[in-house]
């Protein structure tokens, strides 16, 4: 990762990297990515892997949609790769190869990647809530076929115990992500609402 840095550093590499105003509504998000990215950062047991990589892209994708300018979103998210330390260009082309090397396989063979993918040494992977995220991420984008929430719960606790994840934290980090995801829509719902009264 380089020379160890503090948050105030990270920070100053990011506003260099990205020397734009936020919007509001996603300034929330930003701040938070920045703050975790930089912790994981100083994590020696920490290691990017397919999961990670996914559902970093996931989060950042999902709530910045809406986001204008759009032609912002690579150097927003590249920023705060930066920052830390990391490369957004891998982190990009590893969810990207992951999403498809996992879209049309059936269910042993999604366990069998993801150990592979994952298990690189005897310890369990370090945990954070991207793995979770990017695990629901690759459940949802394969040919698993689930009948509902009940059951996909299931699958991930399985899952989660081959693959050495804390399921009870990856269930509530779900959950959380799941509320957060409800609330930035409608928040985007009552911000075009208040866009459209103001044009008219």
């Amino acid at each position: 990762m380089g020379t160890r840095t503090t948050i105030t550093d990270s920070k100053e590499i990011f506003h260099k990297e990205f020397p734009y105003v936020i919007p509001p509504i996603y300034r929330k998000l930003a701040d938070e990515l920045l703050v975790e990215l930089h912790l994981l950062s100083h994590q020696k047991d920490f290691k990017i892997n397919c999961l990670f990589a996914v559902g970093l892209s996931e989060v950042f994708n999902t709530f910045t949609q809406g986001y204008k300018p759009v032609e912002h979103l690579s150097q927003l998210f590249e920023a705060l790769c930066t920052c830390s330390g990391f490369n957004p260009k891998e982190i990009n082309a590893l969810a990207e190869q992951t999403i498809k090397d996992t879209s049309n396989i059936d269910q042993n063979s999604v366990k069998d990647y993801l150990i592979n993918k994952t298990r690189t040494s005897s310890k369990d992977p370090y945990y954070t809530r991207m793995l979770g995220i990017g695990l629901y991420k690759i459940i949802e984008n394969s040919d698993i076929k689930i009948e509902n929430e009940s059951n996909i719960s299931e699958y991930l606790k399985d899952l989660s115990s081959i693959i050495g994840l804390d399921f009870n934290r990856l269930d509530k980090d779900l959950s959380l992500y799941k509320s957060n995801i409800d609330k930035m829509k409608q928040a985007l719902e009552i911000l075009a609402l208040a866009t459209k009264k103001n044009d008219n």
